[in-house]
């Protein structure tokens, strides 16, 4: 039994892909789907009224042709399609079909934000349905404070905190979370983190339904 996990480690170390690489087009016009079926305006035009960005620059990403828009760029597309900047991060990245799935090193997104004084990596495999969930690891760098989020309704969320201590405002109140803490609430409700601590607060973040 020991030799068979050793060759499967073996095989799956063979297989390994060194970077995922994120399909933002893929994943923003995906959304756009998503709003055209929900009756909501979904069309480039009103994306670049409430971005402010050039329409033919958005076609050009809906293409493929711009594959690294600038992380500003990126918030502002998820701000005007209703969804945390984290899910557009996370369905930009490929799927799989697959209802049995092991996640390697190589095929995990890792995705930095510098400008927003944060990463995530994803830990979990794509979902595809409504028992499905996402895990990943974040960290947020020292004494930063990211945008308000909220996920869609009816959402839940948990968060392990490893190391540091983080501020989560939700809601309208305000509560401190500890290293070793964990807590456990409705993604619908607006909520803020801060890093109030001198070093990175590194979180196991866990949502259902899943980001991707």
């Amino acid at each position: 039994m020991y030799n068979e996990f050793k060759e499967d480690l073996k095989n799956q170390a063979d297989k390994r892909i060194r970077h995922k690489i994120p399909l933002w087009g893929k994943a923003i016009k995906g959304l756009l789907a998503e709003r055209k079926e929900n009756g909501e305006e979904s069309s480039v035009t009103y994306l670049a009224e409430k971005t402010g960005i050039n329409d033919k620059h958005i076609f050009n990403i809906l293409a493929g042709r711009v594959r690294d828009p600038s992380s500003e760029k990126l918030v502002k597309i998820a701000d005007a399609l209703g969804i945390p900047f984290p899910e557009l991060t996370s369905r930009a990245m490929n799927e799989s079909p697959d209802f049995f799935f092991v996640s390697s090193f190589g095929q995990r997104g890792i995705i930095q934000y510098p400008q927003h004084g944060f990463s995530i990596q994803s830990l979990s495999p794509p979902g595809t349905g409504s028992r499905d969930f996402f895990m990943g690891i974040m960290i947020i760098s020292p004494f930063r404070e990211l945008k308000k989020w909220k996920f869609s309704p009816h959402s839940m969320i948990c968060i392990f905190l490893e190391a540091g201590t983080l501020e989560i405002t939700y809601g309208n109140k305000t509560r401190k979370l500890h290293a070793n803490e964990s807590v456990y609430f409705d993604g619908g409700i607006s909520h803020k983190l801060r890093n109030i601590d001198s070093i990175d607060a590194r979180c196991i973040l866990v949502t259902r339904p899943p980001l991707h």
